[in-house]
């Protein structure tokens, strides 16, 4: 009975590890990519003071990052990031992020509007975000707005206001082709 035993549990464990494995892009798709983070808010509200020392309430930090780490696992090579100044990165600036660093697209991702009233009690926000692909002339591929209100514990809400946004920026960012 022993032996069956540590046969399921090898088996569930390699199951868990395949699940988490990094996807792998299909032949022909794009793959080598930048991200460009653009924001129309210009400061996320303040939980701690690690978040105010690591540049954690500029919203482009946030989005860039967490773009950054999820099209990593999605399979795609990420080979710069930029946070642009601008509230919405213009077409010629990503185009030119684009051939600067020999990518075959970039995927913006602008966030539209942030309402955080309901944080604190909820544990909820409601988040909009507009992700796109360009590519290195500038056309636009594929665009879409994400509307999402992302939920999360009472105590991380109260503690760490970043958690929505990178909780939106995942779910937006699993929907690029």
């Amino acid at each position: 009975m022993r032996p069956a035993r540590i046969l399921c549990v090898l088996l569930v464990s390699l199951v868990f590890t395949a699940c988490a494995a990094r996807q792998v892009r299909p032949e022909g798709s794009i793959r080598k990519v930048v991200v460009v983070a653009g924001s129309r808010v210009d400061v996320l509200p303040s939980g701690s003071f690690r978040q105010d020392l690591m540049g954690e309430r500029n919203p482009r930090t946030v989005i860039a990052r967490q773009a950054e780490a999820v099209l990593i696992e999605r399979g795609f090579e990420v080979v710069a990031t930029r946070q642009s100044q601008a509230p919405v990165p213009l077409t010629d600036e990503v185009s030119s992020f684009i051939q600067q660093n020999k990518a075959e697209a970039g995927v913006v991702v602008i966030l539209d509007w942030l309402d955080t009233s309901g944080a604190a009690v909820l544990g909820r926000v409601d988040v909009v975000l507009r992700v796109g692909v360009v590519d290195p002339a500038g056309q636009v591929l594929w665009t879409d707005t994400i509307r999402s209100s992302p939920t999360v514990s009472v105590y991380q809400a109260q503690s760490d206001w970043n958690s929505f946004l990178r909780r939106a920026v995942i779910d937006a960012v699993q929907v690029v082709p």
